[in-house]
Formats: structure tokens, C-alpha cells, sequence
């Protein structure tokens, strides 16, 4: 029971979906960071967030992973129409596993390997930064978006590069860039409405981080660091740029 829960919490709040809660957050709560968006248009523009920030990144995850899905597909389809056992079909097949696993980048959605996550993270740092220039030619480098955007790209960056060395929870890195954006805008911006949200990412911080320890995700000493850095950058650029 605590180990789904603990799984599911890491997928709630997976670190693909931060960007487009945090701009949900900012249109629910603080329309006025919102500048130049519309109100009409806020919806569309939070499901543009959605797709460019997590669906495209996670749909190029799931191309680096096919051919795990591939072979998975084909042990599926052993077992239900030439009516074999699963680890029959599982050892008539070794070889062709054995492949799949010497020329993937990934070998599971989890990336629990460090070596599995430095290609994902530097392609999806480079997404991100194209995903800046698209929206500053439509809002403007002063935007709070693109600000908020360009911080998580270069987080994304900072990173990809740790990951060359050592490997770091980056559901860390996310919620406590999320509380960063949101508890300087509450500081230094003086928005009342943003109290609630503040106080419940905390606590949902909190519990991503112990999720993570208790599936051995990750050590104490990855959360840490991981907490530390999104928290840092993103309090550091919100304050200056309230």
C-alpha cells in the first residue's frame, strides 16, 4: 500500500508536469504575473504549456524506449496466441532481450541508471530552450513565462550536466523550483492568494522527497542536493526579477 503510494505521488507529480502546474498556479492565483496572456486565452495557452513542456519530451522518452516496448509487445503476443507460458517464451527470446538491452538508451521509464538519463535530459534542456524562443516571440523576453521558462532550462542544463558525474533526484530539483517561483512571488510580490499553494507544494515536496527515499529511488544525500538547487535558482531569479 505505502509502495503505490509512494509511486503514485512520484507520478503526480513528476517533474515533466512542474512547468504547467506552476502556470497553472500563477493564472488560478496570481493572474496579474500573467501579463500579457489574457484571461480568455489562458486556458489554451496552459494546454500549449502542457504539450510543449511534458507530452512532446515524454513522447520522445517513450521513441527511446520502443524497442523495450517492441520486444515487450512481442513476448505479449507469443504468450496469448501461440498459447505458451510467459517464461518460455521469455527464454526462447533471450538473445533478441539480451540486444534490446546492449543498444537502448533506456532500459526502463524509471531511468533508475544514471548513464540511462544524461541523452533524455540534455535533449529535453535543448527542447526547452526552443520552447523560450517561441514564447518570447510572443510575449516578450520580459515575460514571467519566459523568465520562469528560461530558469527551468537552464536548471534543466545544470542538471544534465551533474548527471554526467553523479546522479541526482530530479523530482527534487522540480518541486523545489516550484516553491521557489511561488514563495518569492508570495515574499516579494506581497500575493495573498498564493499562502494556500505555497504551503500545499511544501508539504507536497516533502512528500515526493520521502517517496522517493522509501521506493530507493534515490539516497539523502541525491534528495539534498536536488532540493537545494531547485529551490536556489528559482528563489534567486524570482527575486530579482520582482
Amino acid at each position: 500500500m505505502i509502495t503505490r503510494l509512494a509511486q503514485f505521488l512520484s507520478m503526480l507529480f513528476h517533474p515533466l508536469w512542474i512547468p504547467t502546474y506552476l502556470f497553472a498556479i500563477i493564472f488560478r492565483f496570481t493572474p496579474s504575473l500573467a501579463t500579457p496572456i489574457n484571461r480568455e486565452v489562458m486556458p489554451q495557452f496552459l494546454l500549449l504549456i502542457f504539450v510543449l513542456t511534458a507530452l512532446i519530451p515524454l513522447m520522445t522518452i517513450i521513441v527511446m524506449r520502443f524497442p523495450y516496448l517492441l520486444m515487450t509487445f512481442r513476448l505479449w503476443k507469443a504468450t496469448r496466441t501461440h498459447g505458451i507460458s510467459y517464461t518460455r517464451a521469455l527464454l526462447s527470446m533471450r538473445s533478441d532481450i539480451d540486444k534490446v538491452r546492449r543498444h537502448s538508451l533506456i532500459q526502463s521509464f524509471n531511468m533508475n541508471h544514471r548513464a540511462e538519463r544524461v541523452v533524455p535530459f540534455f535533449m529535453i534542456s535543448v527542447f526547452y530552450v526552443a520552447v523560450c524562443v517561441m514564447l518570447s516571440g510572443q510575449l516578450g523576453w520580459g515575460s514571467f513565462f519566459v523568465v520562469a521558462m528560461l530558469t527551468v532550462a537552464f536548471t534543466s542544463f545544470l542538471v544534465s550536466a551533474i548527471t554526467l558525474f553523479w546522479k541526482i533526484s530530479v523530482h527534487s530539483v522540480a518541486l523545489s523550483s516550484l516553491v521557489g517561483f511561488l514563495l518569492a512571488a508570495f515574499l516579494i510580490r506581497a500575493e495573498p492568494p498564493l499562502l494556500w499553494p505555497v504551503a500545499i507544494c511544501i508539504i507536497a515536496g516533502g512528500a515526493v522527497m520521502t517517496s522517493r527515499l522509501y521506493l530507493n529511488a534515490h539516497t539523502p544525500r541525491e534528495v539534498g542536493y536536488g532540493s537545494a538547487i531547485g529551490f536556489l535558482i528559482s528563489f534567486a531569479v524570482s527575486y530579482w526579477y520582482f
